[in-house]
């Protein structure tokens, strides 16, 4: 770095975007280092700050959401792959529900980054804060609108792209303001699938399925994996799960066997992974008195969250569902 540059800018870490043929010259990006910007969140060997963008022309500039690899993990392979891929695929997503992509920086020291468009926050820390606040479960119009905006990500994300997510839970939701629209985050352990909604062996040969376990289908907790989109739509149903019973989606049999997986022998872990692929879906906390109006909402989370995957519904279905919801209530 030039010495002859003032203090301020000695604060600075400088990250060049990569160069595109049709492009001549790319300015400089200054990121600046981690204590001087707000954490606002956190992930697996990564954390997430917000950076305020000076104004450009008199202009003012709206903040990003910086996710930086955490210093211990720079040097990490799967970590940094994983960012990688992020980005690749971020960049290429464009849809109203599906949060934005900005850019991807790669430090000299490995301080790679990835910078997208920030949201107010994440569905798990509202549920968190509601559930401290002791209000009992969000009211159908907002899970409603919830569901919708995250049904209409997974119906883009398998038909038009063919991806699923792979990761689907109430942290990667991002709100906009008072629910006025709901993003869909974290792209990191993305797996291609078919037309068919089955995972694409030739674009990912020997692929797992690397998912929050709390949040998985039956069908990918055992094992051999059985990887389709409808995985997805099941982790949908525990997102609707959680707007009502205002916890993770931790049932007691999948924690005991999360918590038992380490260091067994392999007849007892055949075992292990044989209850695990028959998890039952979290029921209804009994103390709850829910009115006939989220009867269309339990409904749908019973749909999404049966064992058998192929009576689950589709995205597309989804989406056609609640929409009618929504025109029904306005």
């Amino acid at each position: 770095m030039n010495t002859n540059k003032n203090v301020s800018e000695n604060l600075q870490i400088e990250f060049c975007t990569p160069r595109k043929p049709s492009v001549q010259h790319l300015n400089k990006i200054k990121i600046p280092p981690s204590p001087f910007m707000k954490k606002i969140g956190y992930g697996t060997g990564i954390a997430v700050y917000e950076l305020q963008r000076s104004p450009a022309l008199n202009k003012l500039r709206s903040p990003w959401a910086v996710k930086k690899l955490i210093k211990r993990n720079r040097d990490n392979p799967l970590i940094k792959e994983r960012l990688k891929q992020e980005a690749d695929i971020l960049r290429n997503l464009v849809h109203p529900n599906i949060v934005g992509f900005r850019v991807y920086l790669e430090g000299k020291d490995g301080n790679n980054l990835l910078a997208m468009e920030e949201c107010d926050k994440c569905l798990g820390e509202l549920i968190e804060d509601r559930n401290d606040m002791d209000r009992g479960p969000f009211t159908p119009d907002i899970i409603v609108k919830v569901a919708s905006d995250v049904a209409n990500a997974l119906s883009y994300l398998h038909n038009t792209v063919l991806l699923m997510h792979c990761d689907l839970k109430s942290y990667n939701v991002l709100i906009k303001g008072d629910f006025q629209i709901c993003k869909l985050c974290d792209f990191g352990v993305c797996l291609p699938v078919t037309k068919d909604g089955i995972i694409d062996t030739e674009k990912a040969p020997g692929a797992e399925y690397v998912g929050t376990q709390s949040w998985c289908a039956p069908e990918i907790l055992g094992y051999p994996q059985d990887i389709t989109t409808q995985a997805d739509i099941y982790s949908f149903g525990l997102i609707i799960w959680e707007m009502i019973a205002l916890s993770p989606p931790v049932t007691e049999d999948v924690a005991e066997c999360i918590s038992n997986c380490a260091n067994l022998d392999p007849d007892t872990l055949d075992d292990l992974l044989e209850k695990m692929s028959s998890r039952e879906r979290p029921p209804i906390p009994e103390n709850l008195k829910l009115g006939k109006e989220y009867n269309w909402i339990l409904e749908i989370y019973y749909c999404c969250t049966r064992k058998i995957k192929t009576e689950r519904p589709t995205a597309i279905q989804l989406t056609e569902i609640l929409q009618e919801i929504l025109k029904d209530k306005q």
